[in-house]
């Protein structure tokens, strides 16, 4: 009884193992199958789309290449042309000869009459060339300052249109006041919105108008006749005059 057990076990498990290799077998020829068609068909699918484009290539070049031939034309008869009627107009009538105009009378023609010899063309001369005179122009003039009184006494100056600065400095001051109680760049005088202004440089002992108890100036405008005063002390002096 042990050993036909002992049979029966063993040859249970031989009798099993070929059944699994079968299926193994029979999947992986399954897996194999299902890979070549699925291979086969993506070869298909891609085949078929490149016929259609080269299909729709080989045609749309036909049609570009294509046109109506001559012999297209050979079988169709010509076009009929409509003869047209002719029609013959009457003749033009015939030239004629306008009658003669009158000669004029040259007894006729008044004395002082237009004669295109007398004109001022008759006069002109290419060879020679006329001066072109040109109109006077007048310089403007803003007036001028004599001083009074100072180091510079007597001395006479033209007011400027861009402006002179009066001062104790040669470097900065074009009309030069030597004087210590004048600043280096005491006063300018010049043409402002065309009228003569005088603009005060913050000069230490001040500039004032006809009276130095005046106030001080910093900036007025000149009239013919106005004494400008430089320094509280009456340093120097000049009258302006248009």
């Amino acid at each position: 009884m042990t050993h036909s057990f002992l049979a029966l076990a063993f040859q249970e498990p031989q009798s099993d193992l070929p059944m699994w290799i079968i299926i193994a077998v029979v999947l992986v020829l399954l897996f194999f199958v299902v890979l070549i068609i699925g291979v086969g068909l993506t070869i298909f699918f891609v085949a078929r789309k490149r016929s259609k484009a080269r299909k729709l290539q080989a045609n749309s070049a036909r049609v570009m290449s294509s046109g109506p031939g001559p012999s297209s034309y050979e079988g169709m008869p010509p076009p009929e042309i409509p003869q047209a009627a002719v029609v013959f107009d009457a003749p033009p009538p015939a030239f004629e000869t306008p009658p003669p105009l009158p000669e004029p009378n040259v007894a006729s023609v008044p004395e002082g009459a237009f004669d295109p010899a007398d004109s001022g063309a008759a006069e002109f001369d290419p060879s020679r060339t006329v001066a072109v005179t040109r109109e006077k122009t007048v310089a403007i003039t803003y007036g001028s300052i004599k001083f009074t009184s100072g180091v510079l006494a007597g001395q006479q100056f033209d007011v400027k249109p861009e402006g002179s600065y009066i001062g104790r400095e040669s470097s900065l001051s074009q009309i030069v006041v030597s004087d210590p109680r004048i600043s280096k760049r005491h006063l300018w005088i010049g043409v402002r919105d065309s009228v003569v202004k005088i603009v005060d440089q913050d000069s230490r002992n001040g500039t004032f108008i006809n009276d130095p108890k005046s106030e001080r100036v910093t900036e007025a405008t000149l009239n013919s006749g106005d004494t400008v005063i430089l320094g509280e002390s009456d340093v120097a002096r000049f009258e302006y005059e248009a």
